[in-house]
Order: C-alpha cells, then sequence, then structure tokens
C-alpha cells in the first residue's frame, strides 16, 4: 500500500454526506427512478426506498439505518430531518418473533448471519447518538439478550466452559436452531454479536452480556490462523470489542490476529476466500485501501465495505497506539481511492450507468455499488443469427435473449414440432466472438415440460456451422421458481476459435408418439469475457453473475437493460457518514485528521482524540485547530506531551511516514498512571504508557 496514494484527489466526505442525504430524502424530486423515497400509505409512519436505483425491492434497515447514523456523524438531527423522525421510524424493522431487528419488514432470522447483526449494530449506534429515549434503551437490552440466548442454543457454556460455535450460515432467532445452506459459512457473525454484547454490558452492566463478549471474542480468536472468518463487515466489530476490552477490562485478546485478517485476503479454508483489503494500481489509479474481492474478475471492490471497515476500525488507535500508523495510511488510502466509487470519477466508458448518473445526479452523490479492475464484457446473439432445423419460434426470437431478467420478462420461447413420427428440437444461433481469450458461452434458459417425458434439451457449440458440435450442457429442469429468475449454464469457448460461435440445441428424445410437446425458454444467451477497460464502476444489479470459475477468479455475466435499474446503490451509499463524520483535512495536502470518538460508541469520559498521518517523505509541520482554551496536547502513539498550554491554530511536527494520536487535554491537569493507563484530571488518555 502506498505511503500516498496517486492520483490524490481527496472528495470533501462531509459535504458528500450532507448531499447524499438531500439527494436520497427528497420526496419531490422528478424523473426516471424518481425520487427515491416515497411514503408507504397516507400514515406518513413508513418509506419505501430502494436498495439501487430502479430496483423495486425495498426497504431495507440496512440502507435506512446507515443513512441515519451517517446523518448523525456529520451533526444532523435525523429525528427532524425534512419534518420526519427517521429515528422513530427505525423501529418499524423490530421483529418480535425473533427478538431482534431484521433486515426486510416481515422477514425472519436465520438465512445469513452478516444480514441479521448488522441492522442490530446499526440499531445501536442510533441509540449511542440519540440517547436518553427509554424505549430504545430498552430494545437494546432485549436484542443483547436475545443474542446471549443465540450464544447459549450455538453452545456457550460457563460451566463446564464452552464457546458458541458460529460455523453457520446463521441462526434461526425463533426455533434457536443454526442454519445452513451448503454453500458457505459466516463466522464473523460473532464480531458484531460481541460489539453489540459488549456495548449492552456497558450500558446496564448484565453479567450475561459480558459473558457472551468474551464468547464471541474467544470463539474468534481461538480459530486457526488459515481459517479467517471475513465474510461481509463484521469483522472488524471483534477487532474493536477486543482492543477496547484489553484496555479497558486488561484482557488479552489477539488484536492483531483479528486486524490481519480483516486486513489480508487469503484462500479457502477462509470463510469467503480472498476478501479483505485490496492493493494496487488499477490502470494509473492507486486503489489500495478499498475493500473487497482480491481475485474476482482480477478485483472487486465495495463501497458499504469499504465505509463500515473505515468507521468500525479508526477507534481502534486509541485503545492500542501501535496500530496508528497501519490505520492511518490505510484510512489516507481508503479515503482517497473511495472517490472511485462515484460517477464523477470516470468517463462514461468506465461505469454502467453513466447516463442516469450524468442526468439527474450531477454531484455524483450516489455511489456505484462497487468497482472492478475490468470491466465484464458481453457479446450477444445477433439478430436474426438463427435457424430453427426442427421446432418453432412461438414467442420472441433472438433480439430477446439479449438481457437477462428483464422486467417484464422477455424471453424467446421455442416448442418441438413433429418430426418423422416424433417431436424434436433443433435450433442454432449465431454469436459474434470477441477477440479477447478468455471467453464463455452463457446460456439462461429452462425446459417446460409439455408432456414429451424423458426429453431434455442439448446444447453444443462449433466454430462454423458444419461443425464438429462440441457438447456444452443439458437443460432438463423446469428451472427456478423465483419470478423472471430463470438459472443459466456456462461452458468455455476455446481460444483458438475466432469470427462467429455457432450454438445448437436439440431434443434429446427422438422416441415416437410422445403424449406433448416441450418448449424451451431462453432469456438470456451471450459470450461472457474480460474487456481491457478498467477500472470500471458497477454493481451486481445491472450485471447478473451466475458462476465463479476458477478459484472465484472468473465471473460469468449477463447483462440487465439499464432502463430496467442501475448498479447505483443507496445502500452503500448511506455509510458514507462513516467518512464524513471522522475525516477532516489539514493545512498539508494528504495529511487528515480522523476523529476517534465519533464512531466510538459508549466510550468512557473521553477528551477530544484524533489520529493524523504524515505519508510524506519529509517532515511537515501541521496546523491542528484546539480551541480557544488553553491545553496541553498528548501524543497517545508516542506516549508524551508534543504541545503544552496552546490554543486555537497550533503547529504539531510530523516525522515522515510517521502518525500520531493527539489528545487535547486540559492544561494543568492532574496526571498520574494507573498500571498501563495515563489519565488526566481521572479521564484516561493512554491506555498502554509506556
Amino acid at each position: 500500500m502506498p505511503k500516498l496514494p496517486r492520483p490524490y484527489a481527496m472528495r470533501d466526505w462531509p459535504q458528500v454526506t450532507r448531499d447524499y442525504l438531500a439527494f436520497a430524502f427528497d420526496f419531490d424530486k422528478k424523473g426516471e427512478h424518481l425520487p427515491l423515497i416515497r411514503w408507504t400509505d397516507e400514515s406518513r409512519k413508513m418509506i419505501w426506498m430502494p436498495a439501487y436505483i430502479g430496483n423495486q425491492a425495498g426497504p431495507e434497515s440496512i440502507n435506512l439505518f446507515g443513512a441515519i447514523v451517517s446523518g448523525a456523524l456529520v451533526g444532523m438531527d435525523m429525528r427532524d430531518f425534512r419534518g420526519t423522525d427517521w429515528v422513530a421510524m427505525a423501529e418499524n424493522f423490530h421483529s418480535p418473533q425473533d427478538g431482534i431487528f431484521l433486515d426486510w419488514i416481515g422477514g425472519s432470522s436465520g438465512n445469513s448471519f452478516w444480514y441479521d447483526v448488522l441492522p442490530n449494530v446499526l440499531f445501536i449506534q442510533i441509540g449511542a447518538l440519540y440517547p436518553g429515549d427509554r424505549r430504545r434503551d430498552d430494545l437494546m437490552t432485549r436484542i443483547a439478550a436475545k443474542w446471549y440466548d443465540g450464544c447459549v442454543a450455538l453452545g456457550g457454556r460457563v460451566a463446564p466452559p464452552a464457546l458458541p460455535d458460529f460455523d453457520h450460515t446463521g441462526l434461526n432467532l425463533r426455533t434457536m436452531q443454526p442454519c445452513d445452506n451448503s454453500i458457505r459459512i459466516e463466522p464473523e457473525g460473532a464480531a458484531g454479536i460481541a460489539w453489540i454484547e459488549y456495548a449492552a454490558w456497558l450500558k446496564s452492566k448484565d453479567e450475561r452480556f459480558l459473558t457472551a463478549a468474551d464468547w464471541a471474542i474467544r470463539a474468534l480468536t481461538t480459530k486457526p490462523l488459515e481459517a479467517n472468518p471475513l465474510y461481509e463487515v463484521l469483522l472488524p466489530y471483534a477487532a474493536l470489542t477486543a482492543a477496547r476490552m484489553n484496555a479497558e477490562l486488561r484482557r488479552d485478546y489477539q488484536v492483531s490476529k483479528l486486524l490481519n485478517w480483516c486486513f489480508e485476503p487469503k484462500p479457502a479454508p477462509q470463510a469467503r476466500p480472498h476478501w479483505g483489503v485490496l492493493c494496487g494500481n488499477w490502470n494509473g489509479l492507486d486503489i489500495a485501501g478499498l475493500v473487497g474481492s482480491n481475485t474476482d474478475g482480477g478485483g472487486y471492490a465495495f463501497a458499504m465495505n469499504t465505509f463500515q471497515f473505515a468507521g468500525t476500525l479508526a477507534p481502534v488507535a486509541r485503545y492500542d497506539g501501535r496500530y496508528a500508523h497501519d490505520l492511518g495510511k490505510w484510512l489516507l488510502n481508503a479515503a482517497n481511492a473511495a472517490r472511485l466509487f462515484y460517477p464523477n470519477a470516470h468517463d462514461a466508458e468506465h461505469q454502467s450507468s453513466h447516463d442516469w448518473a450524468a442526468k439527474y445526479d450531477p454531484g455524483a452523490v450516489v455511489a456505484y455499488e462497487g468497482m472492478r479492475k475490468w470491466k465484464r464484457g458481453a457479446s450477444t446473439v445477433m439478430v436474426a443469427g438463427e435457424q430453427s432445423l426442427a421446432g418453432k419460434i412461438v414467442a420472441g426470437n433472438s433480439a430477446s435473449t439479449h438481457y437477462c431478467r428483464e422486467s417484464p420478462l422477455d424471453v424467446e420461447v421455442i416448442e418441438e414440432t413433429p418430426v418423422a413420427g416424433s417431436v424434436r428440437l433443433e435450433h442454432v444461433w449465431k454469436i459474434p466472438l470477441p477477440g479477447e481469450s478468455q471467453r464463455w458461452l452463457v446460456v439462461a434458459a429452462d425446459r417446460r415440460d409439455g408432456g414429451h417425458g424423458g426429453n431434455h434439451f442439448a446444447f453444443s457449440i462449433a466454430n462454423s456451422p458444419q461443425g464438429p458440435f462440441t457438447p456444452a450442457f443439458t437443460i432438463s429442469g423446469n428451472g427456478s421458481q423465483v419470478p423472471n429468475e430463470i438459472p443459466a449454464k456456462t461452458a468455455e469457448v476455446p481460444e483458438s476459435w475466432q469470427g462467429t460461435l455457432y450454438v445448437k440445441v436439440a431434443s434429446t428424445d427422438s422416441s415416437a408418439n410422445p403424449q406433448g410437446r416441450d418448449q424451451l425458454r431462453v432469456d438470456a444467451m451471450a459470450i461472457s469475457y474480460q474487456s481491457k477497460t478498467g477500472p470500471f464502476a458497477t454493481g451486481d444489479l445491472v450485471t447478473s453473475w451466475f458462476d465463479l470459475l476458477k478459484n472465484s477468479t472468473v465471473p460469468i455475466v449477463l447483462y440487465r437493460p439499464t432502463s430496467v435499474t442501475t448498479d447505483l446503490g443507496l445502500y452503500g451509499s448511506a455509510h458514507v457518514g462513516q467518512f464524513g463524520g471522522l475525516v477532516a483535512t489539514t493545512n498539508v495536502e494528504a495529511v487528515l485528521r480522523w476523529d476517534l470518538l465519533k464512531t466510538d460508541y459508549f466510550h468512557a469520559p473521553a477528551y477530544p482524540t484524533s489520529l493524523i498521518y504524515n505519508p510524506h517523505r519529509e517532515g511537515k509541520s501541521v496546523e491542528i485547530e484546539v480551541g480557544p482554551a488553553a491545553v496541553d496536547i498528548y501524543d497517545a502513539a508516542d506516549h508524551c506531551f508534543v504541545a503544552r498550554a496552546v490554543q486555537g491554530k497550533t503547529p504539531i511536527t510530523m516525522a515522515p511516514d510517521a502518525a500520531r494520536v493527539l489528545v487535547l487535554v486540559p492544561h494543568d491537569g492532574v496526571l498520574v498512571h494507573e498500571g498501563s493507563h495515563t489519565l488526566v484530571n481521572g479521564v484516561v488518555i493512554d491506555y498502554h504508557h509506556e
């Protein structure tokens, strides 16, 4: 990761946060897919808001709660923003049946740890930002009690001692049974639960909650080093909680192990192989610091993950100054590279929803869900590039196969016809082959059983109309029962093939006297390939990802029309306040000041504390505004005072490639040491005095 990322182009993150909220919560906006928010009924007790601009699904608590937290972090009162109490509205997502907050109203727990835990983390953060409400405090206690019971259900015991087993996909809090989908485990659920339980213990001193926090941290730190539990966004909460418990309760948890897991992508058995913090330069742009997959298509970074990591991990530096340098360096890189999630960082060729963003979001306040190192291309079937040797087209044509999952669903339907005493289907499409070396045929299709028992549809491919045709895959089932979702099959195209790909489908059963005629429904067909365009701001909605080949390095892609939706994600953009509420620029370019108290929820009494990192090759004098009252400035990273009796703008000397954790303490306060702690007037200013 570079000390000083290039090009350096820092956005005004506090202003981006305020502008995003003004944009997303404007009921009067006009235009395609606008407004982004509306009331669900005349009572005005609940809103609808999509996860993506143009998407019809919503609302999600992760979206709304993230926006409420972001607003509070930049000083907005979300209890009366545009005449609405959004904080009170958040309670609509509470599920009495599950005892927690869910991402979807009317949903149920158990499908995913991170989806079940993060809404509760965010709700408790809202409670910390808007304290003094008895109902919110009661809900916080009930959430912690429910997850304590969940830890017990997963095997947590005091006597005899036993740790919960979080190696599951989720936990159904109605039945208290773990859930496994045979695809993934999400052990990082323990991280979010640890944060919830410790926060609840700090507030209530209920020993059950401290016990559960200890269980959860130990369940993570005792895992083998290669079994990284990171799945999505929760693991940083374990690093922060462990650092706090070490500092405040004299625990001895392996914070370095947890932090390294957050940052360093590793292969399986990592819960989500190759996920973590990315490094590298993509086509002349330093992208180090962003969070996502290190291998998916060469690299795929995500906005929400990056914002969440920053807000959660920054406070670690105040509990253990040994991490100040690395956290400061990473935060600088992340805050600089995160601009690449926004439309104004790219020309039209390097983003998937340029036209909409240019017309309706000229300020570029809504971020793309993510950014890829390389754009994934798709070459579609040519209109009239098809021929029926047996069978007839009864709906649509090859043009209907250009996009997947359109709304309404647009498919090509081919039905078997009589041939020599039987019924058969034999159809050929022609697709132009792109010149790239890595190419796959992708077909989203299913078979509708019309009574031709034992029949399937076999696909094969060739580089000439005469063949020979190579078997590719077979469509046998009736597909998904989910509306507008037809499963996809893939086949690799040989590198030596150029020009045109011929795709043939044929009935596999030619027996006489079938009872009926089967139909083949083709939703989409394309050649997926990796283009030379990158980086590419995008997401997972306009682009549909079907399979991951070669150990998650080659995504297979089809596209939905941009008229249906965009890749501009509200549920990621909503968390921008994790930057906006913490970061401020200084008089020295690329030297940032990070507020370490803003997202350190329920912290003990503390003096203003900030992290500063100097990425330059030479020392710098950085001006710090300390206010009108005289203060002494203490560096908790170097364990010493760096200024005495200063006021207003104060110069602080920063060595090259060095960080400071600056604490503004009352001038001539009473300084004492208690064990490893240093205190002024009874307030800890350094948890690890040396």
